[in-house]
């Protein structure tokens, strides 16, 4: 008998004995921790079960975020009802809901209803092509209407599938939380998600362990043995008693899967001995494990290459091939994660890592590490007009002239480096010994950009902002020093750009400043700290026409704040609209007042806001302000900004249109300096154009005076006046005059002046008239 078939006689009772009597004693044991095992099996299933509710549960307010973040339901409510308007808003709802992870085939609703509850708009993800709002969905919005609820999440679970309720009641002129009084002036709107995932676990659920699932609002002591209770939400609460057929069956399983275990690991310890024993191989592999676990310690960089021709052998020189191919990949790997694959510049993992190891060297060094944060101004121009592939070019290009200017730096001190941040954005991080080291470098790139940058093949007309921050001056952190760096470099932009900036206490306190403007204009009183002024502007025949109406604003904390400063912030934060009423109410009380000093053909002249413009509320206020102060027709002139002329949308000039109708005039501000071309002037629906003070000061100069008649001779072309701002002295209005413009304005005739001083002014103005039509 050979020694393999002695070993395996030998080996097979051993093992049958062994693993049967560990079997029974294991068996015997553990039955008291049978149940343990199946409550840990029924608590993961029900947690199981709470992940998908909750999952599932979540889709109703991430729709809801997604589409409140959207303009949707602007876009709907700025737009008169029309099939063209809800397609486009099932469309943009449809879209949002396939972005979900829940299945196609789950039902998902939405539904908005207005003030009085009445339901503005439907729309439904089912196989039901005829499905209308259920009656949960209405039961909500009846809820919060009546309680003036802002939020609202409901779970209904009384039949199966069951689904969840997420609604919001908003301000239907602001379209932020209801604060108001009057439920009409809101709109509310809900998500209805159907739970599929969650009812099918519940039913497989109640369906495995023989048993119904309880409700309750809150949570209850178990009575039985085996249970457990899930909280769903803060008033539902779901608890699974398994029946104890259940857990019997659980018992008998058990043993089977121990059986089984217990003769599949007999068969595998069986024949893993005899193959081990027979072919003697414990030594080789011993051996390749204690190489294989120094390797995966670091603690040599690969296994020594085996010179057998054997298994073994073959097996341990294919592992020092994976390891050297590995290491290889590895390295490579590394090398593209930490570069920008456009300009092979570091990108902004290598950027955060070198500038944190330079600020740990700094610290102990004593030097200083200088963060100079760069922008390419105009970039978005580059990818417009000439290409995405001349932005690629300008990026390529000046990375490598980035480089060329560090790259002295580099060989003589080191402690530098140009990373490639985003988009437009480069960063340098650069230590040095000498503060003004970092001037030197910033000077040297806005020389690259003086009078554009060019390429090879492209020029293009752009510069560069930089801000710098430098440690330990400006900050000890990387963070500090990147958010220092980048409010420097806007400061550059906004101070004219093609510059350097260091941060200073002063760009801080602007921001700052900027900030306390955001709060303020968040919680002001208009009537307390707002004030309006009045500018005069007269006719040919130098009699009063007009005023034109300014806000000023006295802040209790900030003191005096200048329109150009908080009007900017205001359209940015959308606290403007506020700001457009009150002014316009306010001026709209004063008309009547004005013309008992100056005549009923005064008028009025409004600065409006071109943010406001897309939107139809701005029209329906003017209008039943108009209406509410008995506001004659063509009384009231509006004012845009020349900057009009980057939002040409086709709901701006319906608004425009539709102020027109309402009687009031249009007029265009600041004209001549800004971006309308004069070809432009065809499709503004305007009645005036009011010439910059800058142009004025320019055409009524000797040599640009030729100009003057034809400029104003284009605009009555197409029935539109003239009105120049910004005259000083007698030369500028008689050559106005000459010209054939139509009114005029400037420090010439007054500055802007309180209400209270209108009366006293025209007197003093009617008297210089009086004195000037005297014959000498």
């Amino acid at each position: 008998m050979s020694l393999n078939k002695r070993l395996a006689l030998l080996l097979l009772p051993i093992i049958i004995i062994g693993y049967g009597c560990a079997t029974f004693l294991i068996y015997y044991y553990q039955k008291s921790h049978i149940v343990e095992l199946e409550q840990a099996k029924l608590d993961q299933r029900m947690f199981q079960l709470q992940a998908v509710f909750k999952e599932e549960a979540a889709t109703a307010d991430h729709l809801m975020a997604l589409f409140l973040e959207g303009h949707y339901l602007s876009d709907f409510l700025l737009h008169a009802p029309s099939t063209y308007r809800d397609t486009a808003l099932s469309q943009s709802v449809s879209s949002l809901i396939s972005q979900t992870r829940l299945n196609k085939s789950s039902r998902i609703a939405f539904s908005l209803f207005s003030g009085n509850g009445s339901p503005l708009f439907y729309y439904e993800r089912s196989a039901d092509p005829f499905a209308t709002i259920s009656d949960e969905q209405y039961a909500v919005s009846r809820q919060m209407l009546d309680s003036h609820t802002i939020s609202d999440w409901v779970f209904f679970h009384q039949a199966l599938p069951s689904q969840v309720v997420s609604a919001r009641l908003l301000d239907r002129v602001g379209l932020l939380p209801f604060k108001g009084r009057d439920i009409d002036d809101s709109i509310q709107l809900s998500f209805s998600v159907q739970l599929d995932a969650f009812s099918s676990h519940l039913s497989d659920l109640a369906t495995a362990y023989k048993t119904a699932p309880v409700w309750t609002e809150r949570h209850t002591r178990p009575e039985a043995i085996l249970t457990h209770t899930v909280a769903l939400s803060s008033t539902q609460y779901l608890t699974i008693t398994p029946d104890q057929a259940a857990l019997n069956a659980s018992m008998f399983g058990f043993l089977i899967k121990l059986m089984f275990i217990a003769a599949v690991l007999a068969v595998f310890t069986y024949w893993l001995l005899i193959f081990l024993i027979s072919r003697f191989i414990t030594a080789p592999i011993s051996q390749l494990d204690k190489e294989l676990t120094q390797v995966m310690h670091y603690q040599k960089e690969n296994i020594s290459p085996s010179l057998s021709n054997s298994e073994m052998g073959r097996l341990s020189n294919k592992f020092y091939e994976l390891f050297e191919q590995l290491q290889n990949n590895l390295k490579k790997t590394h090398e593209m994660a930490i570069t920008d694959t456009l300009t092979s510049l570091p990108n902004r993992f290598r950027f955060y890592e070198y500038a944190k190891h330079v600020l740990l060297t700094a610290e102990q060094s004593k030097e200083y590490v200088s963060l100079v944060y760069i922008d390419i101004d105009n970039f978005k121009f580059v990818n417009d007009k000439l290409g995405h592939e001349a932005g690629d070019n300008l990026l390529c290009f000046l990375a490598e002239d980035l480089h060329r200017l560090l790259l002295p730096i580099q060989q003589q001190y080191g402690g530098c480096m140009v990373s490639r941040l985003s988009g437009d954005e480069f960063a340098i991080v650069l230590t040095h010994h000498l503060p003004e080291e970092v001037d030197q470098l910033a000077q040297s790139i806005v020389e690259l950009f003086e009078g554009g940058y060019e390429s090879d093949d492209y020029y293009f007309p752009v510069s560069a902002s930089m801000g710098i921050a430098s440690y330990p001056v400006d900050g000890h952190s990387l963070k500090a020093l990147i958010a220092n760096a980048d409010m420097a470099m806007y400061h550059a932009k906004r101070s004219g750009k093609n510059r350097y900036k260091h941060y200073s206490a002063s760009i801080a306190a602007e921001a700052r400043r900027k900030k306390s403007i955001e709060d303020q204009l968040k919680t002001l009183d208009c009537e307390k700290e707002f004030s309006l002024v009045y500018m005069p502007y007269t006719c040919a025949n130098d009699q009063v026409k007009g005023f034109e109406v300014l806000i000023r604003w006295h802040s209790s904390e900030l003191g005096h704040v200048h329109p150009e400063e908080f009007i900017p912030i205001a359209e940015q934060t959308g606290t403007y609209a506020k700001i457009d009423h009150w002014v316009f109410e306010t001026a709209f009380k004063s008309l009547p007042q004005v013309r008992a000093i100056f005549g009923e053909a005064c008028l009025l002249s409004i600065n409006i806001s071109a943010a406001e413009l897309g939107h139809h509320v701005v029209l329906e206020r003017l209008i039943e302000l108009k209406a509410l102060y008995g506001i004659d027709d063509s009384s009231i002139e509006l004012e845009l900004t020349e900057t009009f002329g980057y939002v040409q949308t086709d709901s701006v000039f319906d608004v425009l249109n539709g102020l027109q109708e309402a009687g009031f005039n249009i007029a265009i501000d600041d004209f001549g300096v800004g971006y309308t071309p004069l070809l432009h002037m065809i499709d503004y629906p305007v009645n005036k154009v009011k010439l910059d003070k800058v142009l004025t000061a320019r055409v009524t100069d000797s040599d640009y005076a030729k100009l003057l008649p034809p400029l104003i001779q284009l605009c009555h072309l197409q029935a539109i006046a003239v009105t120049a701002e910004g005259i000083e002295n007698e030369h500028q209005l008689a050559s106005l005059k000459a010209a054939g413009c139509d009114f005029f304005q400037g420090y010439w005739l007054s500055k802007p002046m309180p209400f209270d001083e209108l009366a006293r002014w025209h007197e003093g103005y009617q008297s210089r008239q009086i004195n000037l039509d005297k014959p000498i």
